[in-house]
């Protein structure tokens, strides 16, 4: 596997490029880098071509400067330049999370440059919510429309995201980090997680404070996704908790011949706790296409 750095617009992002075949892009997610793919890689790199890059603020990229925000819209810019700057033409696009938004929103703006798209659990809360926290109207109306979705959204609000920014607001990224991470994963899967990956959490602490203090989430509407052309597949965890769940099915509903995926034996971290079915899915998925 080649190592590398590449400049786009003046800031260093690294990379790594293995395998031969059609381009495959790989964009992690916010307490992520590159070495999130560590396990799934190689087993695409057999028939791929591909590119796993650290996104921006990401490990070991420079980390974003205190009180900086962090918005999405630069990441979906970076990850253009990085396919034309490596004229790699129309790539398979592959996300875990808020790397899957990233990875949706390009094929929204620039279709001509993807092939595919697998979507890993993006965190599209405005399928339901602008927001969260949520403002009153918007529980009234989701209350009736669909109160799993209320429900399992306001849980993970009050669980994960509530309590981590409040860490972050105040100094503590440790405790920030942990309780977003129960939140997306679970408490089960969280307990299975290693010292290495907590670590690699950890060392992305203050690009995903950049993040949750910043801008938020951007809005993607019913109507975006009723517009996507691109053959999409979404993947989600047996494991993973139920507000991911119904995004991932919302998306699947909208999105035009979308596939909703569940890939046993694992949660948000889909790859990472199934690499072999993520790599057999996204392997089928791409030789239809």
């Amino acid at each position: 596997m080649n190592k590398q750095e590449i400049d786009i617009g003046g800031v260093s992002f690294a990379y790594r490029e293995s395998g031969r075949g059609d381009p495959m892009v790989l964009v992690h997610a916010n307490i992520s880098d590159l070495r999130s793919w560590a396990p799934f890689e190689p087993l695409v790199a057999e028939h791929f071509r591909v590119i796993n890059y650290s996104r921006r603020f990401a490990h070991p990229n420079r980390p974003a400067d205190d009180g900086v925000g962090d918005a999405l819209a630069p990441h979906v810019e970076d990850l253009v330049a990085l396919i034309d700057k490596l004229r790699l033409g129309k790539v398979h696009l592959v996300g875990n999370s808020s790397g899957a938004f990233v990875c949706l929103l390009a094929a929204q703006q620039r279709p001509d440059l993807v092939r595919t798209l697998t979507l890993e659990e993006p965190p599209v809360v405005s399928m339901f919510l602008q927001a969260l926290p949520p403002k009153p109207d918007e529980i009234f109306k989701l209350l009736f429309s669909s109160p799993g979705a209320l429900v399992a959204l306001l849980k993970f609000g009050a669980s994960g995201i509530g309590p981590a920014t409040k860490a972050f607001q105040e100094g503590n990224d440790g405790a920030a980090i942990d309780f977003f991470a129960r939140g997306v994963l679970g408490d089960a899967a969280y307990a299975k997680v290693s010292s290495a990956r907590k670590q690699q959490m950890m060392d992305n602490a203050k690009a995903h404070r950049a993040s949750l203090l910043g801008a938020g989430l951007p809005v993607f509407t019913a109507a975006d996704a009723a517009a996507i052309n691109t053959p999409t597949q979404l993947l989600r965890g047996s494991d993973t908790p139920g507000f991911q769940r119904r995004i991932n099915q919302r998306l699947a509903a909208l999105i035009p011949g979308a596939k909703d995926v569940c890939i046993p034996s694992a949660s948000h971290l889909v790859h990472e706790d199934n690499p072999q079915a993520v790599a057999e899915a996204v392997r089928m998925f791409c030789k239809e296409h």
